[in-house]
């Protein structure tokens, strides 16, 4: 397969690296030459310096192209190249990254898609991290829960200690066997356990459910269904579209936003109808005891910067709100965000990138998390005859479970896939590559 990248910031950079481990034929353009030098040294991929606005770049090009995927930062330049690519390179798919609210809205329109046929997959980034947090809101007691492409399904994280304050692990046991919830793995520190028989002494445990077990789940285990006070510190784009995501749900919750602009202000207090609207500095502490920090249900930090969204989760721990989601683009700040007390954060960057990886996966690769401290990865795939019998005999690929007929079949049972069935495989990070390029072949 051959693809295609504009633009060689974060999210192409992440998407040329991963793309190019999968064993598909990478081509890089963007007009920075250092950064194109610099990532042609630390990945198999082919680098192009050019024009991506210049039609006669395009016209030029002799390579036959399967996917063409505009991630700059700039709108109008991924719209219009991916119009170029189409007209003159007869690329199969387009993939464009939209950040205008506007133009997403817009995109969803049935006059727009048909005047704009170029445009295969408009993504944006922060439409994929409110409605991630917004899923997230409603799975109490988790520190991680992601809905899969199955649809019908959940990937859930849970603090483990959480779970034995009021069961033993018999009862929990049971409880899972009867509500075919499916053991994944859990840590206990920096050690990962696949085995199930270790979850008393572990801090963070993984399951794959169904949604209509989530409720069972939480009452089972007696957390708070739904938080009812809620603050988002930032009213850009990703507060304002969270705030109308939580405002048009069934669910009551007393809502506040903290902005720092006061023109946004204005903007957010015209466009919301249900939701109080706070303007000020976010480190100002005299406004913690005005917005009552402290009886916060959940505190959602969504500022453009990451260093801030840490401080202010840190502050909103220790004054007593009972947790925090944040938003976290520096991978660095990522890999010590729990340790912080964070307990929910989110690389709208990495979002992105796995979006669109799903989106050229050819229909096999559903999607894929990293669980465990990212020390693995989980994998809801396609069955394909060939591709199970792989991944069967290698040792190395852990299938946990298979979705079929609405029902979760552990790996160990006499269930034999069939067509239309679902496999979940977790393995360690550094076997990620070979499997997504044997994904690919299949």
């Amino acid at each position: 397969m051959n693809i295609l990248i504009l633009g060689s910031g974060i999210v192409g950079a992440n998407l040329a690296k991963k793309l190019s481990e999968q064993g598909k034929n990478v081509y890089l353009i963007d007009d920075n030459t250092d950064e194109l030098n610099s990532l042609s040294e630390k990945f198999d991929i082919k680098i192009i310096n050019d024009d991506p606005l210049d039609p006669q770049f395009y016209k030029n090009f002799k390579e036959d192209i399967n996917y063409f995927i505009a991630v700059t930062k700039s709108d109008e330049k991924n719209i219009l190249s991916c119009k170029f690519a189409k007209d003159y390179l007869g690329v199969d798919k387009t993939i464009a990254r939209i950040r205008n609210q506007n133009l997403i809205n817009e995109a969803s329109d049935k006059e727009f898609k048909a005047s704009n046929e170029f445009l295969d997959y408009v993504i944006s980034p922060e439409k994929e991290v409110s409605s991630n947090i917004f899923e997230k809101i409603h799975m109490p007691g988790a520190f991680f829960s992601e809905k899969l492409i199955a649809n019908q399904l959940s990937l859930v994280g849970l603090k483990s200690s959480d779970l034995f304050k009021n069961h033993s692990y018999q009862e929990i046991k049971d409880f899972f066997n009867s509500n075919n919830i499916i053991y994944v793995g859990h840590s206990v520190e920096e050690e990962i356990s696949l085995d199930f028989n270790g979850i008393k002494d572990s801090d963070h445990l993984y399951i794959i459910l169904k949604l209509n077990s989530i409720q069972p789940l939480i009452k089972f285990f007696g957390f708070v269904d739904d938080a009812l006070n809620i603050l988002i510190i930032g009213g850009g784009t990703i507060g304002y579209n969270l705030a109308k995501l939580i405002e048009n749900d069934d669910q009551k919750i007393n809502l506040k936003i903290l902005e720092s602009s006061p023109s946004r202000c204005e903007f957010l207090v015209k466009e919301l109808n249900d939701t109080n609207i706070f303007n000020g500095n976010a480190l100002d502490q005299s406004l913690y005891e005005e917005m009552d920090l402290s009886n916060m249900d959940l505190v959602i930090s969504v500022t453009d910067n990451d260093q801030i969204n840490i401080i202010l989760s840190i502050i909103a721990k220790k004054r007593g709100s009972d947790s925090v989601i944040s938003i976290i683009n520096n991978e660095t700040f990522s890999s010590f965000a729990n340790d912080l007390g964070i307990d929910i954060f989110i690389n709208p960057r990495e979002l992105t990138t796995s979006r669109i990886i799903e989106k050229i996966s050819q229909g096999n690769l559903l999607s894929y998390h990293s669980i465990l401290r990212d020390s693995h990865t989980i994998y809801e795939v396609k069955y394909h005859n060939d591709l199970f019998e792989i991944i069967k005999d290698n040792k190395i690929y852990n299938h946990i479970c298979t979705f079929s007929e609405e029902k979760l079949y552990l790996s160990s049972s006499e269930h034999l896939p069939t067509t239309n069935d679902i496999l979940f495989i977790s393995l360690e990070n550094k076997y990620s590559a070979k499997f997504e390029k044997i994904l690919d072949d299949y």
